[in-house]
């Protein structure tokens, strides 16, 4: 069994069309997607349409939530301003019905058990919170603890735009239900770890490579009793100066901080919004009641981060004269 797994495409086509091209001549068995189809790249909608057509397992991730709580007593008050929020309101005028209502009807997560291979978990944070990530920096405790209602021995999770995988044990007071009806074993193959595995962003990567990122996942037989799966990354250029000029194009650096902040992570492939949030917590700046234009100014001039990108910046956007776009 062969699988190519990828996530967080975050309307980013060309990213997505040179993945599909990269893993086509593999012939997976099955293609997964776990969730963040959508926002902040201007192709959202092109994307969900592109992956309609597919017969792929899909599930939702935190952005598709964003736009399904957004006219609804759901979404958070803050994300009412659109000043704070440009992108999330543009990107809710331009999707039609027809691929909200796809995205409406899209799981949360999968378990997946195809025979005589190890069951398979597939969600897009932890299960039942697309938001709570499982991060490079979370000790294997804190891993744990996420982990502790999962009782498949393989999980595939996104969110952290971020690929990798890890083995974490399982402390032996977490539950593994066992079914009362003979001959049924376990819910799970083996108890005794989790195997975590995230195949990175296709669209919005933030690792340091500005490569689409996604996973092959083959299975072995590494167990007596069942089949394991094996972990091929991969990283694949794409034209990211497309990607770059439709971000421009739609005005998004005019649109919000947070939509800018959002172009530069798509141009130096780390984590820009969390660090700027990190410096004003330092700072003891309130972004949620002050003016976020303002404290992002101090930003700037405190750090430098916006001369950083403009270097960069492929497009040539920031600096006179250079506007033919390499990379």
């Amino acid at each position: 069994m062969k699988l190519a797994v990828i996530a967080d495409i975050h309307g980013n086509l060309p990213a997505l069309e040179a993945v599909v091209a990269d893993f086509t001549p593999l012939a997976p068995d099955y293609v997964i997607l776990a969730g963040d189809l959508i926002n902040p790249l201007p192709y959202s909608v092109e994307v969900v349409e592109y992956v309609m057509d597919t017969p792929w397992l899909v599930i939702r991730g935190n952005h598709e939530y964003y736009y399904l709580d957004f006219n609804s007593n759901r979404i958070h008050p803050e994300v009412q301003d659109e000043r704070r929020w440009g992108g999330l309101h543009a990107l809710q005028r331009s999707i039609p019905l027809h691929v909200g209502n796809y995205l409406a009807t899209l799981p949360d997560d999968l378990t997946l058990m195809w025979p005589a291979t190890e069951p398979l978990r597939v969600v897009h944070g932890m299960p039942g919170d697309p938001r709570a990530g499982l991060f490079t920096s979370y000790t294997d405790a804190d891993a744990a603890r996420l982990l502790q209602n999962v009782h498949q021995h393989t999980v595939i999770t996104a969110h952290t735009h971020v690929p990798g995988e890890r083995r974490i044990a399982r402390s032996p007071g977490v539950p593994s239900p066992i079914s009362p009806n003979p001959p049924f074993k376990s819910n799970e193959l083996r108890a005794e770890e989790w195997h975590i595995i995230n195949p990175g962003s296709v669209g919005l990567p933030l690792n340091g490579s500005p490569h689409a990122a996604y996973v092959v996942l083959e299975s072995v037989a590494d167990a007596p009793e069942s089949q394991g799966w094996q972990a091929e990354f991969r990283e694949v250029p794409y034209d990211r100066c497309q990607a770059l000029h439709a971000f421009l194009d739609q005005g998004a650096l005019e649109m919000s901080v947070v939509a800018e902040l959002f172009y530069w992570e798509l141009v130096t492939a780390e984590s820009e919004i969390s660090m700027f949030f990190l410096w004003a917590r330092h700072q003891e700046l309130d972004v949620r009641q002050g003016d976020l234009e303002e404290v992002f100014q101090r930003y700037k001039q405190a750090t430098g981060r916006d001369q950083m990108v403009e270097q960069k910046d492929p497009t040539g956007r920031f600096r006179a004269g250079l506007r033919q776009c390499k990379g």
